[in-house]
């Protein structure tokens, strides 16, 4: 393991089992919808390319700067005790999946039957990487991506692209 100068090892582990744990719940979630994978990929082929970047750079800077101590400022201002900084990754986690479920389906009904299940699975996987440690140096999201538009034959490559198409729904 690379020596981590800005993360807490406490709060690399919690973010990994935090990840595990609600990706592993979300998994089990989507066998029993019986969600497919071209549902899941259409979902990712879909996501606009400005989305996708977004999350990348967003996700850039959340790994440099350690996200999670601000939470932890703000608990102990509050007059908490102890470390609660972990606690600052998984309210991101949580903000990012809404604000990305809303981007991809252009509501914020908070229904989820409105919303097929792969998008929720993508919009999980996407809520997922942000929070997950030590991914800010690696583009997985963009060839996520990649791999989405190859498998789907460039199907919703048009629509992904275009700037315009950013708020429209995938129920159309």
């Amino acid at each position: 393991m690379k020596p981590m100068e800005h993360l807490k090892q406490t709060n690399y582990w919690i973010k990994i089992f935090a990840v595990a744990l609600v990706g592993g719940f979300l998994l089990k979630w989507a066998v029993g919808q019986n969600t497919t994978i071209n549902e899941y990929l259409e979902a990712i082929a879909k996501t606009n390319i400005v989305v996708i970047l977004g999350i990348e750079l967003f996700d850039k800077v959340a790994d440099r700067l350690d996200y999670t101590s601000w939470a932890n400022a703000i608990y102990q201002k509050a007059g908490g005790k102890g470390d609660a900084s972990w606690l600052g990754g998984l309210l991101l986690g949580g903000i990012a999946f809404f604000a990305v479920l809303f981007i991809m389906a252009g509501t914020m009904s908070l229904t989820f039957s409105t919303y097929t299940p792969g998008v929720l699975l993508a919009a999980m996987t996407y809520a997922l990487y942000i929070v997950a440690p030590e991914t800010g140096n690696a583009e997985l999201l963009l060839i996520l991506w990649l791999i989405a538009q190859v498998a789907t034959g460039g199907a919703y490559l048009k629509d992904a692209i275009n700037v315009l198409t950013l708020f429209k729904t995938f129920s159309r």
